[in-house]
């Protein structure tokens, strides 16, 4: 069966992207093309999303709902999936926070992060996968990877961030507002998965992995029509507040 349609979406102002019937890959091969597509695109400058200002709006929410959740008490750990060049990470620090971010591709941007905010910021290179801790985050921030993982893998990646968070604690997720009445599936010229979602197949997904929903956000992107649907959720429980490390 031909994978690809012929109907061109605008993602970006940079590149459009490509309705796909299913992934041309399995899970296990799909890893190793997502993480050359990210690689060449900060090698390239090509990471259009990192100066994105709609982009910025998330980890503002998160920061917004950390507060509200914690009584205005500072100090929550929050893991910053797909940190890119820690531009969320800034936000978070900057809100009294500590930040653990992760990428698949590192960044100059760490280090210089790092001795700005000793003790407060570490950046890692692995996936999400790759950590060993288990119940540590008060907070995990994921602007805008769950959209780029195969399907196949949804189930096993958000019942890792549920792990990583400690008893009420919060994730916040971006991911691409479906334009239509249901989200499809695309792909891009290195074979990079987009998903978009409804508000609903988003809350349905995350909800099935034991989490409850706390608030849902739509940013508006500079592109006419395009909105970034964010997700706030918890992890059934209380933590006292600072108890995280």
């Amino acid at each position: 069966m031909e994978n690809h349609r012929t109907e061109p979406h605008r993602i970006a102002d940079a590149y459009t992207i490509t309705l796909t019937d299913g992934p041309a890959l399995d899970e296990a091969a799909y890893e190793s093309v997502i993480r050359s597509d990210f690689q060449e695109h900060y090698a390239d400058g090509r990471d259009i999303w990192t100066e994105e200002r709609a982009m910025r709006e998330v980890p503002r929410l998160l920061v917004e709902a950390l507060s509200r959740a914690r009584g205005g008490v500072g100090d929550a750990h929050v893991l910053d999936v797909g940190t890119g060049r820690g531009r969320d990470a800034e936000i978070v620090l900057a809100a009294g926070h500590r930040v653990t971010g992760i990428d698949l591709v590192s960044s100059p941007e760490w280090a210089v992060i790092g001795r700005r905010e000793p003790g407060r910021a570490r950046f890692l290179a692995v996936s999400a996968s790759e950590l060993e801790e288990t119940g540590v985050y008060n907070a995990v921030l994921d602007n805008g990877c769950l959209h780029h993982q195969h399907p196949d893998g949804y189930p096993r990646y958000l019942r890792r961030i549920r792990e990583l968070l400690c008893p009420g604690g919060l994730f916040t997720v971006s991911v691409f507002e479906a334009v239509g009445a249901t989200g499809r599936l695309y792909t891009n010229g290195g074979q990079r998965l987009y998903r978009e979602f409804t508000a609903e197949e988003l809350h349905s997904l995350v909800t099935a992995h034991g989490f409850e929903t706390v608030a849902t956000h739509r940013v508006p992107r500079d592109i006419e029509g395009l909105t970034y649907l964010v997700g706030v959720y918890r992890v059934p429980g209380s933590a006292a507040p600072g108890t995280a490390r």
